[in-house]
């Protein structure tokens, strides 16, 4: 570069050209922020990508993780040693950047090739758990073992930097450490809200790597700008201007400081997994909430870390700060939760979050306040704890990396075994409340240790003693007072209803309760409800018989999901059934499931039932047995979108793979989605299925379950009206549920069939498809939730209606019979298309004396078909239960025994 000068134009080396005011500090928190940032991008689409692979069991997630994290143990353990023997910490930096940014990349890419390696392995180990836990975190950390290691390099060797300038080194420790985890949080919103939804899950990465790659370059830059001082051979002490003389620590402190640090991250990994489980009874269980929560949690962190800078500075016995903090810690995080649900009305606070999706900012920050009231305090001590630790280990300028490696690689192996540890075995054994409280009595045995040790070493006065038996006597009073019979509510739920059956399981909250008055019987999963008696039986039992009525051969039958066990138990009860499979990835459900041996006919002891404890997806990757019926139930709330890869073009390919010749997938899709959200399941499901029908069965009330049910198949599924009678009555014993809804003959069941593959490909062409690179459905548009229930069920009944008329010539013309068989037949189907229609007024606000009229003259036309008898029937006696006026109540009531026959008896 040429430049002028009092002797004219000369020429400056690299060197000759150095900003005037290019901060080290200001440098090294910016490629950090960086680098926090670019690293959850990683972990984010890695983890998903790494479940879809491996399973998404608590023990395949928490492996996944603890590989993912040993991996930045060991690169922050090397990283040290590197450091404090390098001259230029900045350069050595900037090619850690680049390395993370080559390695990430090549690791992408073998990431996308495993779904043929692992169900390979999978078969060699036969399924046995421990070995199976073994190899998945032994791929794991193979596949991100290089940029893993480079990313844990990347915190000592910028330490080591930073000391090597006069400054405190626990101010600088604690915002390098505040600017990659703020880093982080940018990671988390940026993918979780915005990338992903927007690219898909592989541009995100490559961005990353591009970013990493030029991070690596602004750091090659600077490294040329700035010189690092050279370290003093004497390894002095490192220069601290606010040091006290009484700081200073024993060796055996420190070890005993780094030990409780290695036990705090252990308990902060436990805290996130019990928090989040916690937090999906408010904000829901949709992609959105828990990367809402992921990032409340980093935010707290990135806030401890910044602000322990300003106690480091004024603080002498930072043994004993670290010791506070550590009791602090237990003490917030066992009162935070029970505080929070004592406060806050969990379906108040819900219907909040969902009323601002309409404003997406303002979801996200009404998401924040609601994970912030739990965890902001306990976030902010677990992370004010690392700097502090690391500040007190790094004490000689000369080995400051590997110290600060050495703390991190600690920190960090104490994060593997809180990623393993909760979801493989404490959930299980404590649940949520006694996990939290364990949690807590580590950080504060831990801190209450170094306490006494420090109390000791100092011959501090009796007051200190006293104030230590004091703060002894007020964490046992909080323990003692912990709600440990406390009960994560469920939708629906009233407080008068019974709770039969509560557990806290590896992977979600099982619920069993009834209501003494009408003796409904639930079960919920994290609080949204899966399964039981009442509005939510229909669906189950539609599952169950409509593949016995379309099909001759149902000899095997795999069931995705037990819930309540009534699909199974009434399969069971078909003579053609020999075998039934039912996949249910969370144990407590199973449990659960028992409290329904009279709703399921006691199919938990039926010789025909198989039960595989794995989810869906890792099971059909890794068995070679296909099935005749498949019935996927998916657990679906209408706030929000989660569960998405039940609705991806990879599981329906896997659930076509697995089907035998002649065979069918009945999937159950409720109607009450928003209408992109619909269209797009139908058009993945159409897009994959060669052949393909819908049948749409309306509720007997407006609030009830809007259920389609998709029918997909190798071969065309024929509709026999003749084949149907057949079945009814070759085993009328079998399919006696049905009949409460009307469901007795082919006549009651074919005006509920809406359209072939035809039709149905044709009215969708244009929406999105949902797969796992773009996973569209779960990274969905939260306006399109806000909508009324009311009005989303009306745009999709429209849709409906126009495909049912289009399907409804062909359908009539395959059928055989007399004539008047026939005109029946048609006159059915006629009076079941203005029933739609009325249904739609009703939606629409008809008032309720005028539907039912209309119901009337419909059924008038059609006086035969059960299943509108049965459906106008249950709506009269909806709205008599709804009249306080006892005389109003029983003219209904007479009106509706005049007018109709319960069919159900």
């Amino acid at each position: 570069m040429l430049a002028w000068n009092a002797g004219g134009l000369r020429y400056l080396s690299p060197m000759d050209r150095k900003p005037a005011h290019l901060s080290p500090y200001i440098v090294a928190l910016l490629l950090f922020f960086l680098s926090g940032t670019f690293a959850l991008v990683y972990q984010v689409v890695w983890a998903r990508m790494m479940t879809h692979v491996f399973g998404s069991t608590a023990l395949a997630v928490g492996t996944v993780l603890a590989g993912f994290m040993a991996g930045l143990a060991l690169g922050s353990r090397v990283g040290g040693r590197l450091a404090d023997r390098s001259d230029n910490c900045l350069r050595l930096y900037a090619w850690l950047e680049i390395g993370i940014g080559v390695a990430a990349g090549l690791a992408h890419l073998l990431l996308q090739r495993m779904d043929g390696v692992y169900p390979s392995l999978h078969g060699l180990l036969e399924g046995s758990p421990l070995p199976l836990a073994l190899v998945r975190f032994g791929l794991v950390f193979a596949l991100v073992l290089a940029p893993t290691l480079l990313m844990g390099a990347t915190l000592p060797v910028l330490t080591r930097f930073l000391v090597s300038f006069p400054s405190n080194i626990g101010e600088r420790l604690g915002s390098l450490y505040a600017a990659n985890t703020a880093g982080a949080v940018a990671g988390v919103i940026l993918t979780g809200f915005f990338l992903i939804g927007q690219f898909g899950i592989h541009p995100p990465v490559y961005a990353a790597v591009l970013g990493n790659l030029l991070t690596g370059l602004i750091a090659a830059l600077a490294s040329v700008y700035i010189r690092q001082p050279s370290t003093s051979p004497s390894g002095a002490d490192v220069p601290d201007d606010t040091a006290r003389p009484d700081e200073s620590q024993s060796a055996g402190t420190i070890r005993l400081v780094v030990f409780g640090l290695g036990l705090s991250g252990f308990t902060s990994f436990a805290y996130e997994i019990y928090w989040t489980r916690s937090l999906v009874f408010l904000m829901g269980n949709s992609t959105y909430a828990l990367t809402t929560m992921l990032s409340a949690f980093l935010t707290g962190i990135a806030a401890g870390g910044y602000l322990v800078r300003f106690l480091v500075a004024r603080v002498g016995d930072r043994a004993a700060l670290f010791g506070w903090l550590q009791v602090s810690l237990g003490l917030f995080s066992v009162v935070a939760l029970p505080l929070l649900f004592l406060v806050a009305d969990p379906p108040a606070v819900g219907k909040l979050l969902s009323e601002t999706a309409t404003r997406p900012l303002a979801q996200i920050l009404s998401g924040f306040a609601v994970a912030f009231g739990v965890m902001l305090v306990p976030a902010m001590l677990i992370g004010a704890t690392f700097p502090l630790a690391g500040q007190m280990a790094a004490r000689r300028r000369d080995n400051a990396g590997d110290a600060v490696g050495r703390v991190y690689a600690v920190n960090t192996l104490g994060n593997v075994l809180g990623a393993l540890l909760p979801g493989a075995f404490l959930l299980s054994w404590l649940g949520i409340q006694r996990g939290i409280v364990a949690m807590a009595m580590l950080n504060m045995g831990v801190g209450l240790v170094i306490l006494v040790v420090r109390i000791r070493q100092a011959g501090l006065t009796w007051r200190w003693r006293l104030a230590l038996s004091a703060l002894l006597a007020v964490a046992l009073l909080v323990i003692s007072q912990a709600p440990l019979d406390f009960r994560f509510p469920s939708e629906g739920e009233a407080p008068h209803h019974e709770t039969l059956f509560y557990r806290e399981g590896p992977l979600a909250t099982t619920k069993v309760f009834r209501d003494p008055n009408s003796s409904e019987k639930l079960m919920s999963v994290d609080g949204i409800v899966i399964g039981g008696t009442g509005n939510t039986e229909f669906k189950q039992l539609l599952l169950a018989h409509l593949p016995k009525l379309l099909l001759d051969d149902v000899s095997r039958e795999l069931s995705v999901g037990l819930g309540s066990g009534i699909l199974a138990g009434e399969s069971a009860l078909h003579d053609r059934v020999r075998q039934i499979t039912a996949v249910e990835i969370e144990p407590s459900v199973i449990a659960g499931a028992a409290w329904f041996a009279d709703e399921n006919h006691a199919v938990l002891e039926h010789d025909k039932l198989r039960i595989v404890g794995d989810d869906i997806g890792n099971y059909l990757r890794t068995t070679a047995t296909r099935f005749q019926v498949i019935s996927a139930d998916e657990k679906t709330a209408d706030e929000y979108a989660s569960n998405g890869f039940s609705y991806s073009r990879e599981y329906y390919q896997l659930l076509l793979d697995h089907l035998l010749p002649g065979g069918l997938v009945a999937q159950w899709v409720p109607a009450t989605l928003p209408p992109r959200q619909y269209r797009m399941i139908l058009n993945t499901f159409s897009g994959v299925f060669p052949n393909v029908q819908l049948w749409y069965f309306l509720p007997a009330w407006k609030r009830g379950p809007f259920n389609s049910i998709l029918i997909g198949s190798h071969d065309p599924i024929a509709i026999d009206r003749k084949a149907i009678d057949a079945r009814f009555r070759g085993q009328p014993e079998a399919f006696a549920s049905l009949r409460r809804y009307g469901i007795t003959s082919a006549d009651t069941l074919l005006p509920h069939f809406m359209a072939t593959d035809r039709q149905i490909r044709r009215a969708v062409a244009d929406a999105p498809i949902n797969t796992f690179a773009h996973p569209r459905y779960e990274f969905y548009r939260p306006w399109d939730y806000a909508r009324d229930r009311a009005e989303k069920v009306l745009a999709n009944h429209e849709m409906l209606l126009r495909l049912k008329r289009k399907a409804m010539p062909s359908i009539l013309a395959q059928q055989t019979g007399t004539p008047g068989d026939l005109e029946r037949l048609r006159q059915t189907m006629r009076a079941e298309d203005r029933y739609l229609v009325g249904f739609a007024r009703f939606l629409q606000g008809l008032p309720m004396m005028d539907t039912y009229r209309l119901f009337d003259a419909i059924l008038a036309t059609a006086s035969w078909n059960d299943s509108l008898r049965a459906r106008i029937y249950a709506q009269y006696v909806h709205l008599a239960s709804t009249r306080a006026d006892p005389a109003e109540r029983a003219m209904l009531m007479r009106r509706a025994r005049q007018l109709y026959t319960d069919p159900g008896g």
